[in-house]
């Protein structure tokens, strides 16, 4: 697959996957409207996006798109994913996701525990401003709480 057609397959599942994201927040309860909000600015964001990637000229001729340049990180990644995903019911979603985000990068190879520390600190923060207090997405809470 060229480079050029990978992008306008990616692009037209974008464009769905936009839809998709449209519709099911079409179709949300009144009391859930502020995160309806949020999924429609994250449907038009896809959708702008996709476009862009539809029409957007490759300077370069195309070559052949290799999907996994490391066969080693892929694999640990895809690991790593499907434990996070089994922890988070037991964990809950903050300390699970600040375990993962430390673990990947430290098999990946990150190697300053302050600067990833830090990362995983600035993220797990803006996920909770955003979602658990301006949004009011309940959080898996596992063991800590209900």
């Amino acid at each position: 697959m060229t480079r050029s057609s990978a992008n306008k397959a990616f692009a037209a599942g974008g464009l769905g996957l936009a839809i998709a994201l449209f519709l099911g927040a079409y179709n949300f309860p009144d009391r859930a409207a502020d995160a309806a909000r949020y999924i429609f600015f994250l449907a038009g964001t896809m959708a702008v996006l996709s476009l862009i990637l539809f029409v957007q000229k490759i300077p370069s001729p195309d070559s052949d798109v290799r999907w996994v340049r490391s066969v080693r990180n892929f694999t640990i990644t895809l690991v790593v994913l499907g434990v996070y995903g089994l922890l988070i019911p037991w964990l809950g979603f903050f300390p699970a996701s600040g375990l993962f985000m430390a673990v990947l990068g430290w098999l990946l190879g990150f190697r300053r525990p302050f600067f990833l520390l830090l990362g995983i600190a600035i993220i797990l923060g803006f996920v909770y401003i955003v979602f658990a207090h301006f949004l009011g997405v309940p959080i898996p809470m596992g063991i800590w709480g209900e």
